[in-house]
Order: C-alpha cells, then sequence, then structure tokens
C-alpha cells in the first residue's frame, strides 16, 4: 500500500470524529505523485477530494444496494425487457466493481433528463437504502453519512450507460444547499469543474470508490460536468457505467 493510500485510509477510518477538513490537510500533507496523478489544475479549498475513500469489498455492497433501488423504481417496460433477453452472466467475484454491472441492454435508460443536462442514465431518489436485505451494508452506509457536512440532507442515486455523460451545469440553487457530496462506484470518469467566468478549471480523475465534496463558491459559481471520452493527465477514459451517490444538504431558504 503506498503512502497516499494509507494516509487516506487513516482519514476515513475516523470519519465519526475527524471530519473532511481533516480530510483535505492530510492529503495536502501527501505529496506523492500518486494524489497528483488524479488531478489536473489547482484544487480550491472549497473542494475535498479522497480516492481511496471505501475499499472494493465496501463499493460492491454500495453498488449492488443502488442497483437494487434503482431497479425497485423501475418502470414496468423495462422489467418486462430484462425478461425477454436471455438470462445475464452474473459476477458472483468481482475484481473490480464495474464487474457487478449487468450489459447495458439489460437496463432501460433514459435518453435525455428533463433539463438537458444528463444523457443516457437511470435515477432515483432514496430516503432508505436495503439494510435488511444486504448484509454488512449498515457500517457502509454509516461511513459514508459520516463524511456529509451537516445531517439535514437529500440522496439521489445516479447510473450512467456506458456512453451516457453529464453536460456543464450548476446545480439548481433552489433545489438545495450549499454542498454536494459524491461517491463513484463503477468505471473511472473525468470530473471537469470550470468557473462561470471562464478563467479557472480544474479536472479530477474519479476512480471507483472515491469521494468528493464541492462546496460554497465550487457549488455555485463552478459548472461541474462528467463527459462520456475525455482525458487527464496523459489518461484517456473511454466511459463505461458507473453509478454516483449524490448527497446534498437541503435548501434552506435563508442561504
Amino acid at each position: 500500500m503506498n503512502l497516499c493510500r494509507l494516509k487516506a485510509a487513516t482519514v476515513v477510518t475516523r470519519a465519526g470524529a475527524r471530519r473532511t477538513s481533516s480530510g483535505i490537510g492530510t492529503l495536502k500533507r501527501c505529496a506523492s505523485s500518486t494524489f497528483a496523478s488524479f488531478v489536473h489544475g489547482r484544487l480550491p479549498p472549497e473542494f475535498t477530494f479522497l480516492p481511496y475513500y471505501f475499499s472494493l469489498p465496501e463499493q460492491c455492497l454500495l453498488l449492488r444496494a443502488a442497483l437494487m433501488k434503482l431497479d425497485s423504481v423501475d418502470r414496468r417496460q423495462a422489467r418486462r425487457h430484462r425478461k425477454s433477453l436471455p438470462p445475464p452472466i452474473v459476477c458472483d467475484s468481482p475484481t473490480t466493481a464495474a464487474d457487478i454491472f449487468l450489459p447495458d441492454q439489460y437496463y432501460l435508460f433514459e435518453q435525455g433528463h428533463y433539463d438537458g443536462v444528463i444523457r443516457n442514465y437511470r435515477e432515483t431518489h432514496i430516503t432508505t437504502w436495503p439494510e435488511s436485505e444486504i448484509e454488512g451494508l449498515t457500517p457502509v452506509i454509516k461511513r459514508l453519512y459520516d463524511m456529509a457536512p451537516t445531517k439535514n440532507v437529500q440522496t439521489h442515486i445516479l447510473h450512467l450507460a456506458t456512453d451516457g455523460e453529464i453536460i456543464p451545469h450548476v446545480d439548481n440553487v433552489t433545489a438545495s444547499g450549499t454542498w454536494i457530496l459524491g461517491v463513484s462506484l463503477g468505471a473511472e470518469r473525468v470530473l471537469r469543474l470550470e468557473s462561470l467566468d471562464g478563467t479557472d478549471f480544474f479536472e479530477v480523475l474519479l476512480p471507483s470508490g472515491s469521494l468528493y465534496i464541492q462546496r460554497d463558491d465550487t457549488r455555485y459559481n463552478y459548472q461541474h460536468s462528467i463527459l462520456m471520452d475525455r482525458g487527464t493527465r496523459g489518461r484517456q477514459v473511454q466511459g463505461g457505467q458507473r453509478i454516483s451517490i449524490m448527497i446534498r444538504d437541503l435548501f434552506q431558504p435563508s442561504q
């Protein structure tokens, strides 16, 4: 285990006592090129990035739970569609979280979002997780919400198809509050944030199991996007299915 991975693990195992601010400090002290290989540009202080927050077993638990929630709200048409296909080969011993996904044709992805910023996706908002149905999920869910800066939150699950993408936008400022927490599961994608005036940008390669928080200035004054075919730091990312678990604080009228 390299030094960056070890230090990040130290932060996250104490998430209940040491909040995101200490995570930032620990990662800044990590001088290894490993962390730098994920980031192109200067990370502003309002952006927290933990590339190794969840282990592979934790990723698999979260991914199975997220897929279970998405499948439970699928339209009847989607369920009929899946039954019409040959039984899929299910990976019982995944070597990566992405191994858990079925091929794209087993899902009915929406072609476009109502506000035009997401393409080829499934999504749902949830208030509970299937903790009684998936053994070992409860402590993973606790670690997830321990990183939330505040506790009055909403949770959104977004499943992108292999060719799915999110085009540049700022989240509706009246639909949520001052911070956004994102967990990436599955294929690597590049997150790009660009200031609204076009004078600044940075890009972060999001490996499966990573966690980030954007708040305040990066929440309101930077557009964010996740593009299908994007290279950064000398690496080309070719798409692939992924799930984002997005946690946002609830909007307060005084904000």
